[in-house]
């Protein structure tokens, strides 16, 4: 297997989806960028007045994180979700889940889906719970579509996700109490503070948010 990645390395090269600079079949961005990733800090947490009971994120949006989110959703480069996914069990190593979780992921819109031409977050959510060895489900779906959130205010946001989400399964504290709900990017909080609403009043009894990055808001 090896020889056949550097002959593929040799008569097919591979640019960093990042920078545009070669690099060998089996790594997913250069050595230069992944090693721009900042450390994960164990202070990059979210706690407070929110439906969720506790926020962790890996880095700031305006790091290279940012810009391999990016890529991934609109690259597009889809190999960058395997990366991504490694992060997140980091992440995990770091802040323990809760016994007997369940990761669920934000839904998109039809709309985003369309565009995109896959979930990105779910097939994260998916490739995450084989190697953390968490069962996985969708138990979130759009109830309306709505216009994207980017670039809007911290109060557009928070009109647009009121209703925008539904539960799918009632009742659950009966299969799943515990929530892990995962999603790219942290900025208002609007989106995974209905999604933690909704789910508790379904009967979840503790949801804990893990996303890749957090940007600064907008007021």
């Amino acid at each position: 297997m090896r020889l056949l990645n550097e002959i593929a390395d040799l008569f097919f090269p591979k640019s960093c989806p990042i920078c545009g600079n070669t690099i060998k079949t089996s790594r997913t961005v250069c050595f230069e960028c992944e090693s721009k990733i900042p450390p994960l800090n164990r202070e990059n947490k979210i706690g407070g007045k929110w439906y969720f009971d506790e926020l962790f994120y890996r880095a700031a949006y305006g790091s290279m994180m940012g810009e391999l989110i990016r890529a991934y959703k609109y690259g597009p480069h889809p190999s960058i979700g395997s990366l991504l996914t490694d992060l997140f069990v980091e992440m995990f190593e770091t802040f323990h889940p809760l016994p007997n979780s369940t990761i669920t992921v934000v839904p998109i819109t039809f709309r985003s889906y369309k565009e995109k031409g896959f979930d990105h977050m779910y097939l994260i959510g998916k490739e995450l719970s084989k190697k953390v060895e968490i069962p996985f489900l969708k138990l979130l779906d759009i109830s309306k579509q709505t216009r994207s959130q980017v670039g809007s205010s911290n109060v557009e946001r928070m009109s647009l996700v009121d209703g925008k989400y539904s539960v799918r399964y009632k009742d659950l504290y009966r299969t799943c109490g515990n929530i892990i709900l995962i999603d790219d990017v942290f900025t208002t909080g609007s989106t995974v503070n209905e999604c933690s609403k909704i789910l508790k009043e379904a009967g979840a009894k503790n949801v804990c948010v893990y996303t890749l990055a957090k940007a600064k808001m907008l007021k």
